[in-house]
């Protein structure tokens, strides 16, 4: 079986940007008319691309009502994305996965939608500490931390909101690492414990 190749870990000229300036990247890139493929929609991200899937991954039960079915595999990839990370590792993704295309009208829609989020929260995230992400000693906590949430996600418990907390947690520590926002870490640390 072929590994795929691993998608570039930034663009050129693209370094130390927010999220917001990625994701303008990413909207005027779509604009053009042509589709992208996961591969190029990660490479664009620059490494934030983790971090949007853990987001991505953890929505679905940031609700108290727990969707059947979905916390086992959610659960393990997240747990996944966190033990690659703590490691310095890259995700890797299937050749299947990374050549899916998604066509610029879709992904407009979801940048916009994502940049529409991000100005109503601007007045209570914002880059509070700069270099967070680039810790190694943070970068590996977080990881392993990550980890531990995603398997406790998988877990099949019978306790009500055990997926609740998980996820929050999952979901703060993403958004303040998204944004360089320790307050926001912190708040997921909380959750954890």
């Amino acid at each position: 079986m072929n590994k795929p190749e691993p998608y570039k870990k930034s663009m050129n000229g693209t370094k130390n940007k927010s999220l917001k300036e990625y994701l303008d990247i990413l909207l005027e890139k779509s604009r053009s008319g042509t589709v992208l493929s996961v591969k190029e929609i990660l490479e664009i991200l620059s490494g934030k691309g983790r971090l949007l899937i853990l987001v991505l991954l953890s929505l679905p039960f940031c609700l108290p009502i727990p969707i059947p079915g979905l916390s086992v595999p959610f659960g393990l990839v997240i747990a996944f994305i966190g033990l690659r990370w703590a490691f310095g590792k890259r995700i890797w993704l299937p050749k299947c996965i990374l050549l899916k295309t998604i066509s610029s009208k879709t992904i407009q829609k979801i940048v916009r939608k994502a940049l529409y989020l991000l100005d109503k929260m601007k007045r209570y995230m914002y880059p509070r500490s700069r270099g967070l992400s680039k810790n190694a000693v943070l970068r590996t906590f977080n990881g392993l931390l990550i980890f531990l949430l995603g398997a406790f996600l998988a877990l099949p418990l019978p306790i009500p909101l055990t997926n609740f907390v998980a996820a929050w947690a999952i979901l703060l520590i993403s958004l303040g690492l998204l944004q360089e926002d320790f307050v926001f870490v912190f708040i997921g640390y909380l959750f954890f414990f």
